[in-house]
């Protein structure tokens, strides 16, 4: 009997294909060579079953090197691919017509077969994309994706395996026909997640180049700023889920537009009804997306640093409300309170803060607004030296620093609009159910009661799924009430499987 090389290592997914042909060959020509080959055919066979063996071997953790892991990555990928590829030989098209002229399935299969090839490449569609490759294998996405992929792995084993009895393929279908259905939804809502995260990334990214613009004293004009400041107050008006944007301090500047951002947001969201900023409340989130705009000059380790910061670094991070002044003077010549809250938003109503050390007295009525939306933003996200806060805490802490004359009162007691629980948030109630805050009570209302919003309800006590839509007014429940906000990994826990669009 020829020997057959093997290799114990397949350098790629051909010669996967090629080995396993080699093998199947040698196996059947075995078969009928007789007592004298057994040896060689249980030889063979070990080989065959170490191979398989290997295949099936988790792959070798990555190194701490990002391009080595990306690498790993694409490897794992091909291999899947080829080996599903392989499996799946039954949905090209040349042997699906084949299965149409012999009849081996029914037209039901044959449907299915080719819905699952579309499923499968549209899986693939995602796996390939740019926003989808930052996931890492914890995230929801990650996790709905090679679901789907075991999933539609199936269907198309599955179709391959039918009997030939008609009968029996239909009771099959109906089975199968339910399992695609599951996948088509996937697809959908990784669709939709995608979309809502390079929606984000585009909007960090587009305030970023805005603000690497000013930094390099480009000439820049005020429309760019106009539109997304008026988006962002559409999503105020709209009751839209606050989002705590956050980017690495690895790039300051889009670091300072995912901050900028979030204040933004947080402004919008207490001025966007207030007669008092009705007239000026585009101008004002405007001043909001570029008063960090200094945070472009500092350096990425020093914004990197998880200790404390020493005495010169200080001063380095201090210098960037005096580089913003000077950067905004371009877009508003006239200086007035759109420079000054650039320039004074880290100042303190005790005469504590900087550049200047002012005190409440010189401080513009805007100064003293944005300077909370800040405070409260930035608790609300992550820090290299920390995690972020969750959003009843970080309320706190602010209305905690207005108490003791950091920050201007009446200011942040504004915050409360906002509930301790924004719209998107996802807490637990008294009785263990699990919810996601959906609308805060308006007016005076929300000052009172900035615990009790309006609530969907998502899982019962026992964290089993409510199917029929539940909300509740939490001023009205007066036997129910919110223990707490859900932490991220919770977060992932209850959403990943269910509604990773709300991640």
């Amino acid at each position: 009997m020829r020997a057959v090389p093997i290799k114990c290592v397949p350098e790629n997914a051909d010669d996967i294909k090629r080995n396993c042909a080699d093998m199947s060959s040698c196996v059947f020509r075995t078969a009928f060579s007789g007592a004298d080959a057994m040896t060689d055919t249980k030889e063979l066979l070990q080989k065959i079953a170490a191979l398989r063996t290997r295949l099936s071997e988790p792959a070798v953790p990555a190194t701490a090197d990002p391009v080595r892991a990306i690498e790993a990555k694409v490897e794992r990928g091909s291999l899947h691919n080829a080996m599903l590829e392989s499996a799946l030989r039954h949905a090209d098209p040349s042997p699906v017509q084949a299965a149409l002229a012999s009849f081996r399935l029914t037209a039901r299969g044959i449907r299915l077969l080719r819905q699952g090839r579309e499923m499968l490449q549209s899986l693939r569609t995602i796996a390939d994309d740019a926003e989808f490759q930052q996931a890492d294998e914890a995230d929801a996405i990650a996790l709905w994706h090679r679901e789907g992929m075991a999933m539609i792995e199936v269907i198309l084993r599955t179709i391959q395996a039918m009997p030939a009895s008609v009968s029996a393929q239909l009771r099959m279908c109906d089975g199968l026909e339910v399992v695609l259905a599951e996948v088509e939804e996937r697809v959908s809502r990784l669709h939709s997640n995608l979309a809502q995260r390079k929606h984000q990334a585009a909007r960090i990214d587009e305030l970023a180049d805005y603000l690497r613009a000013l930094a390099s004293k480009q000439p820049v004009s005020l429309t760019p700023l106009q539109g997304l400041a008026d988006l962002i107050l559409d999503e105020a008006r709209g009751a839209q889920p606050l989002r705590f944007l956050y980017a690495a301090p690895t790039d300051p500047s889009r670091f300072a537009a995912a901050h900028s951002l979030t204040v933004a947001q947080v402004l919008a969201r207490l001025i966007f009804d207030c007669s008092e900023w009705q007239a000026q409340a585009q101008l004002a989130v405007m001043v909001a997306l570029v008063h960090d705009v200094g945070m472009t000059r500092v350096p990425a380790d020093l914004l990197l640093t998880e200790g404390p910061l020493d005495s010169e670094q200080r001063r380095l991070i201090e210098k960037h409300v005096v580089i913003a002044e000077a950067m905004l003077l371009p877009l508003w010549p006239g200086g007035g309170w759109t420079i000054e809250a650039a320039a004074c938003h880290h100042e303190r109503n005790d005469g504590t803060g900087y550049p200047l050390g002012q005190q409440e007295i010189h401080l513009a009525p805007f100064v003293q607004l944005l300077a909370v939306c800040d405070v409260y933003a930035a608790l609300c996200t992550q820090r290299p030296h920390r995690p972020a806060f969750d959003t009843r805490t970080a309320l706190t802490e602010t209305l905690l620093l207005a108490e003791r004359d950091y920050l201007h009162k009446p200011s942040a007691e504004r915050l409360l609009l906002l509930s301790f629980y924004p719209v998107g948030s996802m807490v637990e109630l008294n009785d263990g159910a699990v919810a996601r805050v959906i609308a805060t009570h308006p007016g005076e209302i929300g000052l009172t009661h900035p615990d009790r919003p309006i609530v969907h309800l998502i899982a019962d006590a026992q964290g089993q799924a409510i199917e029929w839509p539940i909300v509740l007014d939490l001023c009205e429940q007066k036997d129910r009430s919110i223990v707490r906000g859900l932490k991220a990994e919770e977060r992932q826990a209850m959403l990943g499987k269910r509604h990773p669009q709300w991640m």
